[in-house]
């Protein structure tokens, strides 16, 4: 990972600081506008790496790009709407754009893709037109704002050609691009139609970040049959066509102040007190999740099942709580999935359930991060098990939540989270028989081991933080841009 400094202290805040600013570029807005009738309502909804961005642009000003959510532009949004620091350009897709470019190639071709599931994918050549003139659209909005000085900082597998859009317009302007998700090998991208374009567009960036050694390994070997790339694996250096690249590994940060705030809270402490009255149990085991199909939530339901019927003298005083945050709702495998994790949780009730014990308990909601606090500081037991996750802040958030210093983290090692937190009970999220002995394990963990796990977890996700990623990224941005440029001028 790159070296984490102070804000103060980076030449990435040295440059805005004389006038440039941080051009973030994202899907995903951390806001939603609401509009009745005549009157205009900004809702916020930031959460996660999020608010790293909202934070950074609060600090030193700058101007951020999403898609609205909807059909309609809003333009020169000023935010915090009681001191505006940063402005939002809200872009609107048409209907046809938002079938075809996020239902049909973000979340049905490139998603499971880039997660191992090539039987999930679905390939369409009107989508991948749409995606193009998409990320054309991004490209045009962000270099009609853009000038000199500026950083462009664009975000994930939903805009993977934009920055070599940008760059032949803007060469003179530093380009980073992060993948929070994971990067398939070769053998699995190779399956891409249009695998080249990707890697291309991906190029046009002065620095590439992956959440995980693994990831960067991989995208590296995917380039090196590119035609046109060079490839230093041991440097992590692509030059493609006289561009230099720079690629590395950058795990993201834990939330970690706002969850110790949230968690430290009054309010939380009443919530918690709440929770545990309504559940009544000795043990509360907790998962947090979207409703994906990488997310393992019926695997581990089906480990849940198993844990009981291994070992009956935990019913009554165990239960299971999990939070499935719905999730691309319009996707017919996601459809499918809702079905197949009710019907699951449905049979362990019909199994199990007596005198007013309900063995688990499912809450298809999202919830704001204040009372996903509560529910991670309630839990004995948090179950974060992915089936292949870029990171998985779900993990990150549990501990930073654990104030109290006890808790027990179960966590796959499919999760990039897992390179980091060592000392959780690392399992293997396929393993259903594996998965209930980990269940057992940390239910009956002694109280001594659990609160030195803790104590380590807390400790390794203080030494990086959402804000010190962050920095970390964006100084490297700018090495890059410069090495980059001083080898263009070599050359």
């Amino acid at each position: 990972m790159a070296t984490s400094v102070m804000m103060e202290a980076t030449s990435r805040s040295a440059e805005m600081e004389s006038g440039g600013r941080l051009i973030v570029v994202t899907n995903r807005a951390p806001v939603k506008v609401v509009t009745r009738g005549d009157s205009t309502r900004i809702e916020t909804t930031v959460g996660g790496v999020s608010t790293a961005f909202v934070q950074l642009l609060e600090k030193f000003g700058g101007l951020w790009i999403a898609w609205s959510g909807g059909t309609e532009d809003f333009s020169q949004l000023k935010l915090p709407q009681d001191n505006p620091r940063f402005t939002m350009i809200l872009k609107g897709l048409t209907e046809a754009e938002t079938t075809q470019y996020y239902w049909g190639m973000c979340n049905r071709g490139l998603w499971p893709l880039m997660h191992l599931m090539p039987a999930n994918c679905r390939f369409n050549t009107r989508d991948w037109v749409t995606y193009r003139a998409v990320n054309q659209s991004f490209a045009n909005q962000c270099l009609a704002q853009a000038r000199a000085g500026d950083t462009i900082w664009i975000q994930d597998f939903h805009l993977a050609l934009m920055p070599a859009m940008v760059r032949r317009q803007a060469p003179h302007l530093p380009i980073g691009v992060f993948w929070h998700v994971p990067f398939p090998p070769e053998e699995v991208l190779s399956r891409f139609p249009w695998r080249d374009e990707l890697l291309e567009g991906m190029l046009g960036a002065d620095l590439i970040g992956f959440q995980t050694d693994e990831h960067r390994r991989a995208f590296l070997s995917c380039c090196q049959n590119l035609p046109g790339a060079e490839v230093d694996h041991e440097q992590g250096i692509i030059v493609h066509r006289g561009h230099t690249v720079r690629v590395g590994a950058f795990p993201i940060g834990a939330p970690l102040e706002s969850f110790q705030r949230f968690a430290a809270d009054p309010h939380t402490a009443r919530r918690v007190r709440q929770i545990r009255r309504g559940v009544y149990v000795e043990k509360l085991i907790v998962g947090v999740d979207r409703l994906d199909y990488t997310k393992g939530l019926l695997e581990r339901l089906m480990a849940y099942e198993r844990f009981l019927e291994r070992h009956p003298r935990y019913e009554g005083r165990v239960t299971m709580l999990q939070i499935a945050v719905p999730s691309r709702t319009r996707v017919p495998e996601y459809m499918m999935l809702r079905r197949q994790i009710e019907e699951r949780v449905a049979r362990i009730v019909a199994r199990f359930f007596y005198d007013g014990w309900f063995p688990v308990r499912y809450l298809y909601k999202q919830y704001p991060p204040q009372t996903v606090a509560a529910y991670y500081r309630a839990a004995d037991v948090a179950m974060v098990t992915p089936l292949r996750d870029g990171m998985n802040l779900v993990a990150k958030e549990y501990v930073a939540s654990r104030v109290d210093g006890d808790g027990v983290l179960v966590l796959s090692k499919q999760a990039g989270a897992a390179h980091e937190l060592k000392e959780a009970l690392i399992v293997d999220p396929t393993n259903i028989e594996a998965l209930a002995a980990a269940l057992k394990q940390a239910i009956e963990m002694e109280p001594d081991e659990r609160r030195a796990r803790m104590r380590m977890l807390r400790a390794r996700i203080a030494t990086n933080t959402l804000t010190d990623w962050a920095d970390g990224f964006l100084t490297a941005l700018h090495q890059a841009h410069q090495g980059a440029r001083t080898a263009a001028l070599r050359a």
